[in-house]
């Protein structure tokens, strides 16, 4: 039994150190770092184009932005990537009132990237007017920060409960061979 205990510290070290060599890896996705306009706000002019900014340079596949507002959708022409930054041109028609905007970009690393942010324009780029407040943050849906302090947690906590795992059935496995070996020895 004594000579199982360095196999089974041995495999302790290699899957902590693997799961703590993996963390920073998997948390370190692109996030959205900020929206323009940004989330609950009221500006005062409808801007001609609405933006999202990222952690890292986004590619240039499948990215959709739809832009809502009392018109219906006033997405003009398809999105553009310059740099970190998804920007959707808005319809001239686009009155005031109250947006709401859906993204989905896919990230450096590949995975897409969605989120909705929500603003309210008293002027529109049809020059018409709207005096209502600013939408309400939507209930249950997380800011940019929020989601990603999540996603970022999530994945660390995966990883050290699989290591844990596997660990565990390590052990179960060295002491299943060292009993069987002890017994073995014991019969004359």
């Amino acid at each position: 039994m004594r000579r199982c205990v360095p196999v089974v510290l041995l495999a302790l070290g290699l899957v902590l150190g693997f799961a703590l060599a993996q963390a920073p890896a998997a948390s370190a996705h692109d996030v959205v770092e900020s929206t323009n306009p940004a989330d609950g706000t009221t500006v005062d002019r409808l801007p001609a184009t609405v933006s999202i900014t990222l952690s890292d340079d986004p590619l240039a596949i499948g990215s959709q932005v739809l832009v809502k507002g009392p018109a219906g959708d006033v997405a003009q022409g398809r999105p553009r990537i310059e740099g970190r930054v998804l920007t959707q041109a808005l319809s001239a028609q686009a009155p005031a009132g109250n947006y709401v905007v859906t993204y989905r970009v896919t990230s450096s690393d590949g995975h897409p990237i969605s989120g909705t942010f929500s603003f309210h324009a008293t002027v529109g780029l049809d020059g018409s007017t709207a005096t209502e407040a600013a939408p309400a943050p939507v209930a249950g849906r997380d800011t940019p920060e929020q989601a990603a302090a999540k996603s970022s947690q999530f994945v660390p906590v995966m990883l050290t409960i699989a290591g844990i795992a596997i660990v565990m059935v390590l052990v179960a496995g060295v002491w299943l061979v060292a009993r069987r070996r002890s017994q073995a020895a014991a019969r004359p």
